[in-house]
């Protein structure tokens, strides 16, 4: 048996912006999403009663469209915030501000939350299903939507023509990442709305990934040219936002560490050895840019593990992660890393795995897909260009590390995108000094996945690029 939630988009398309980039689509709805909408419909005690029960579930199935649109639009909207100088003409002591709308078009309007194996009780499903049944609409007002709830037999929750399902996975096995319910997530969101604050801030999300119900592994749409790197592993700074031109002696003191951790004999694939036509692990610093504020600094660390046998991938996963645990004071644990640091000294790096901010600390703010490129630390170019042309040995450059050839290359001794760091020859790496290195912009036939790394210093961050392209893999923007 499963506990199933249905959803209908009436108006086939799904208004919602990402909690962590608002400047994309949220897709599939996330059951934090449906979480806090099932809350919005509660009435009394029972109602809540039913929903302490559902957030001690395990993350669910998601059922929904694999072909998904991207839509932008514009338009003014009234604030909350009142000001008595504020002109509004229909709403005195507000004013308009022009603000951009994220939606998702997809083809199939159905959606489904499954639980397998949940089976509440008669008065506990009659309760949520009333719940379902007056909510209004999910995500944003325009997006109506009919919910109901109920109980199938595990058979009746497959097979639905058209839709791709979203499964939990272990964190180094998941592609995506989902915003879902935990235990005390009722408590957490009625304290955060009598503080007036915004319920993302206690969301957590899990790893799923993507597999067609007929049991095709889906996880990288159609056209989309897969990283060498499948898995990656963030450790976001603890009270500290470091220089960005601090990279090289950030990534270079986490290499040592892990590799101080690893046992004999160390994995070719991570001190790279005899190893030449392979990619190996590498060591990011993941800058704050990409935005109007950005300001380079450092938000976290993370390891980009490349496409090995699983026994190796879960070795290194689980080395790093070794001996992780500090005690709060509030009791909660959580993981921490002391980085030593040459010439800076002790650093805390935290694995948060389910927080969604900043949104620069995320492994997806790095591996969804896009046909542009832009670096945010410079690419070291492999050797010198002949005839000075830039351009093609930056493109060359992206050849070696099995890039298709990019249609066009911008080529820039200043950075091309908000925050990118501007590096000095003592910034690069030991074995990158000396060399020649530039920004770049990189455009390719097709969608290519990240992290993308190009250059002699790559596996250390230097030649770290971010997709320049607003829509998700599996998007196409759409401006309405």
């Amino acid at each position: 048996m499963a506990l199933v939630i249905d959803i209908e988009l009436l108006t086939g398309r799904y208004d919602a912006a990402g909690a962590g980039d608002r400047d994309m689509a949220e897709w599939p709805p996330h059951p934090a999403r449906v979480f806090c909408a099932l809350v919005a419909s509660c009435r009394g005690d029972d109602d809540r009663e039913a929903l302490r029960w559902l957030e001690t579930l395990p993350a669910p199935v998601v059922q929904a469209s694999g072909e998904v649109l991207g839509e932008s639009r514009r338009g003014y909207v009234v604030t909350n915030k009142t000001d008595p100088s504020s002109g509004s003409q229909f709403h005195p002591g507000r004013s308009n501000q022009l603000r951009l709308r994220q939606s998702a078009v997809p083809a199939s309007a159905t959606v489904r939350m499954v639980w397998d194996g949940a089976e509440p009780d008669p008065a506990a499903l009659a309760t949520l299903d009333d719940l379902a049944r007056r909510v209004p609409y999910l995500g944003r007002s325009t997006g109506l939507a009919a919910l109901r709830c109920r109980v199938l037999a595990g058979s009746d929750t497959r097979g639905m023509d058209g839709l791709v399902s979203f499964e939990p996975a272990s964190e180094w096995a998941g592609a995506d990442r989902l915003r879902v319910p935990y235990r005390g997530y009722l408590e957490d969101l009625t304290t955060l709305h009598d503080e007036g604050r915004p319920p993302w801030e206690a969301s957590r999300a899990a790893s799923y990934r993507r597999v067609t119900l007929a049991g095709e592994d889906e996880r990288r749409p159609v056209g989309l040219l897969p990283s060498v790197y499948t898995d990656v592993v963030v450790l976001r700074f603890d009270g500290v936002r470091p220089d960005g031109r601090l990279t090289a002696r950030f990534t270079t003191a986490l290499r040592r560490a892990v590799m101080a951790r690893m046992p004999d004999p160390l994995p070719a694939a991570l001190h790279g050895h005899d190893v030449p036509n392979r990619p190996h692990v590498a060591f990011l610093a993941l800058p704050n840019v990409g935005h109007p504020h950005a300001d380079g600094r450092l938000l976290g660390l993370a390891v980009a593990i490349p496409d090995l046998p699983q026994p190796e991938r879960q070795a290194l996963v689980r080395t790093l992660l070794r001996g992780m645990v500090r005690h709060r004071e509030s009791g909660e644990q959580r993981r921490v890393l002391e980085l030593h640091v040459p010439r800076i000294g002790v650093v805390d790096l935290v694995y948060e795995p389910g927080m969604v901010r900043p949104w620069g600390a995320q492994p997806e703010r790095w591996r969804r897909g896009s046909r542009s490129w832009v670096s945010v630390t410079p690419v070291v170019l492999d050797r010198y260009p002949k005839d000075g042309d830039l351009e093609r040995e930056v493109a060359r450059s992206a050849e070696v590390v099995g890039l298709p050839t990019p249609l066009e290359v911008e080529v820039s001794t200043a950075p091309l995108v908000e925050g990118g760091i501007r590096l000095r020859p003592g910034d690069l790496p030991n074995r990158a000094r000396g060399r020649l290195f530039r920004h770049a912009r990189l455009t390719f036939e097709r969608p290519v996945s990240g992290p993308m790394l190009v250059g002699a210093g790559r596996y250390l961050g230097i030649g770290l690029f971010a997709p320049a392209d607003p829509s998700p893999p599996g998007f196409a923007g759409v401006t309405g």
